[in-house]
């Protein structure tokens, strides 16, 4: 194995690993989701272990990302940390609504929730937590950001994902695609989650490129977001987007 694959190897056990950060996850599913052999699998995560980059719950035997990791975050954000730049949109978003507002960042092939900001509704939809991380093509934000890519490019974020995204969703690429194409000529996403009573609308942010960077999202019981409240939430979500890429366009503040 070349120096090059076995860096590929670890990135995309950190990426799976994340994926399942809040509650660990266990080898086999590891091996499930990278399509590698168990051995190599666990040869890998060891070396992680032994790093500092990933820990081993000592009682249930569960891989998270490790101490090192949080603190190479905690210097790197001191560079690319934008994220004072969305926090006011986010807490428009709340207040208007009177729901769950979130931002999510792209990072590679997967999103990362960022922000999250409740409402002043007393039901709470909290579908994210700060932190968790997703592949693309999972959930609303996650198709809100592919639904910018050219179709090429989607297919093959969606490819690449393919294995971390059977984890989460049950469609197929193709599935997929078809989505995104009406995803793409709205704008937006709408979500509802199959084990809630809960509904999602999600708009993308796009970078100087044109293709997402970021999302805006709300989230909040069906009752609380019938059919036709979405055209109002949309408008919320599209007027903080906008803000942002003019801001983007023109330099930060």
């Amino acid at each position: 194995m070349t120096g090059t694959q076995s860096l590929e190897r670890a990135m995309l056990l950190l990426r799976l690993i994340a994926h399942h950060h809040r509650e660990g996850a266990r080898l086999a599913e590891l091996t499930r989701a990278a399509g590698l052999a168990q051995p190599t699998v666990h040869r890998i995560v060891m070396s992680l272990v032994a790093e500092g980059l990933v820990s081993q719950h000592p009682q249930s035997r569960r891989y998270q990302l490790g101490q090192v990791l949080a603190d190479m975050g905690l210097t790197a954000a001191m560079r690319y940390d934008s994220l004072d730049l969305y926090r006011s949109c986010v807490a428009r978003l709340a207040g208007y609504s009177e729901d769950t507002a979130f931002m999510s960042k792209r990072s590679g092939m997967d999103l990362i929730c960022v922000e999250r900001r409740a409402g002043a509704h007393p039901a709470k939809a909290f579908v994210l937590d700060v932190g968790v991380r997703r592949p693309l093509g999972v959930g609303a934000s996650g198709m809100a950001i592919l639904s910018t890519f050219v179709p090429e490019e989607a297919r093959s974020v969606l490819e690449a994902n393919a294995r971390a995204i059977a984890q989460f969703e049950s469609w197929t690429t193709k599935e997929a695609m078809a989505l995104l194409t009406v995803h793409a000529s709205q704008g937006y996403v709408l979500r509802d989650h199959t084990d809630t009573d809960v509904r999602t609308v999600a708009v993308p942010v796009r970078g100087l490129e044109g293709t997402g960077i970021a999302t805006f999202s709300i989230s909040t019981f069906r009752e609380r977001m019938p059919m036709e409240r979405v055209p109002e939430i949309v408008g919320m979500l599209k007027r903080e987007a906008a803000w942002v890429e003019n801001l983007e366009k023109n330099g930060s503040p």
